[in-house]
């Protein structure tokens, strides 16, 4: 049997990376890196105006005006990316009791604006 790494043992959801520009918003706006039906990761400038508690609802805006809004979000994990002068973070979220309706949304938007559709 094959050992399975310490992120697949963790993942619910099969995560699908992004198209560029895609952007996850709640008072901060940052480019989705990937995204899953559990949760998301996304990179952002660090302004030093954001802590933990900053969020707790989150709205995605894709391709064709494509928009999911007040989706309920976890904060999971955000660290300093290497990224040259500019302080880039990665912050990864997960995602709270969706409603039916947020469900079918957060599916279609995952296949409109990843590369889910070309598997």
């Amino acid at each position: 049997m094959a050992k399975k790494t310490k992120d697949e043992e963790r993942r619910e959801h099969k995560r699908f990376r992004a198209k560029s520009g895609t952007c996850a918003v709640e008072s901060k706006a940052g480019e989705i890196i990937d995204i899953s039906m559990g949760g998301l990761a996304f990179s952002y400038v660090d302004h030093g105006d954001w802590t933990d508690e900053s969020f707790d609802r989150g709205m995605l805006f894709g391709e064709k005006d494509l928009c999911v809004e007040d989706l309920p979000l976890k904060i999971i994990s955000d660290c300093a990316i290497n990224s040259g002068l500019s302080i880039i973070r990665r912050c990864g979220v997960k995602f709270g009791e969706l409603t039916p309706k947020q469900l079918s949304q957060l599916e279609y938007f995952i296949w409109a604006n990843t590369e889910a559709k070309q598997k």
